[in-house]
């Protein structure tokens, strides 16, 4: 499934606003190998590092220390959280859930106690990660 109009706009302004620290690599749908199975998911937060753009890396067993997904028109809420189980479980520390048609931003650091935000600041503490909603669905 490609990624819609408003999937890729999101994708770029939460990017953008992860980077404002400069503190992490930010990786746009890069393969993740979890116990042999596939997944992509639409942003991968990695600590900062030199990138060796000799040596490309197709997929990775590497886990990203927080991964974020956009619910896309043909996805169920379900879908992702399933994902998210799996992703956490396999030791990645924040999963986040962006619902475009809600303005919605929710951040599960524990796949029983989801946090959403529909305005104001949104803050990962585990991440170390603070900006608005508004940043993003302005």
């Amino acid at each position: 499934m490609s990624p819609s109009y408003n999937h890729s706009y999101l994708a770029y302004k939460i990017a953008r606003a992860l980077d404002y620290q400069n503190k992490y690599n930010i990786h746009v749908e890069l393969t993740l190998d979890i116990d042999g199975k596939d997944f992509i998911p639409d942003i991968a937060l990695y600590d900062k590092r030199t990138v060796d753009f000799l040596h490309d890396i197709i997929k990775t067993n590497e886990l990203p220390k927080m991964v974020v997904e956009i619910l896309s028109p043909t996805q169920s809420v379900n879908e992702i959280t399933d994902k998210f189980e799996i992703y956490l479980k396999a030791g990645i520390k924040s999963c986040w859930l962006v619902i475009a048609p809600t303005k919605t931003i929710v951040i599960f650091n524990d796949i029983t106690k989801p946090h959403s935000y529909t305005k104001g600041k949104v803050i990962d503490t585990e991440m170390d990660v603070n900006f608005t909603v508004e940043d993003i669905f302005d």
